[in-house]
């Protein structure tokens, strides 16, 4: 931890509250420098739906990579990617009667919030979004935007708009509600 606390920015403060440097991992368990383990809480990217070094992915990605597949095509037409929608269409879309079109987003959860909040934007004609106390997007202007943790909205150094924030109360129903106000709390 010496060199990280040496060398890294401190604009990432949540990771600070985990003194340690993480070697290993698998399904829901990280493995500390050590020996330690710990239960990994965050579960974030690729270890959400599936832990870590999930055996069935690390072959699938083995096979892809000893094929010379395409590691990095971003946005180009891959054989990977064909067959994801392909595979998707039919599975899910059709079978639903669905005629949607896909959007890759880029590789960050920000990308991903960007991406939701144009789309948003577009089929509302509205602008402003409500995001709940400590909430935390990303580090694009936009996800910064939408977020309601005044520490990360403040790093961006201009005045970011059309976000109201309101207190996270518990577990939300569906709103249908076109206006909501949060002025009372």
């Amino acid at each position: 931890m010496k060199t990280v606390e040496m060398l890294e920015s401190n604009v990432r403060l949540y990771s600070r509250s985990f003194p340690a440097v993480f070697s290993r991992a698998r399904g829901s368990i990280m493995f500390a420098e050590g020996g330690r383990k710990v239960i990994d809480f965050l579960s974030g990217a690729g270890a959400l739906n599936y832990g870590h070094n999930n055996q069935e992915i690390k072959s699938a990605i083995s096979e892809y990579l000893e094929s010379d597949g395409v590691v990095h095509g971003l946005d180009m037409a891959t054989p990977a990617k064909v067959e994801f929608m392909e595979t998707f269409s039919s599975v899910i879309l059709r079978e639903r009667n669905l005629s949607y079109r896909f959007q890759f987003t880029g590789p960050t959860g920000a990308n991903a919030i960007e991406a939701a909040l144009k789309l948003s934007r577009k089929i509302t004609g509205r602008h402003n979004v409500i995001s709940f106390t400590n909430g935390y997007h990303g580090q694009s202007l936009g996800a910064k935007a939408a977020s309601g943790n005044r520490f990360y909205r403040k790093g961006s150094s201009i005045p970011l708009s059309a976000q109201r924030s309101c207190p996270m109360m518990g577990i939300l129903a569906p709103l249908t509600v076109r206006r909501i106000t949060c002025e009372r709390y």
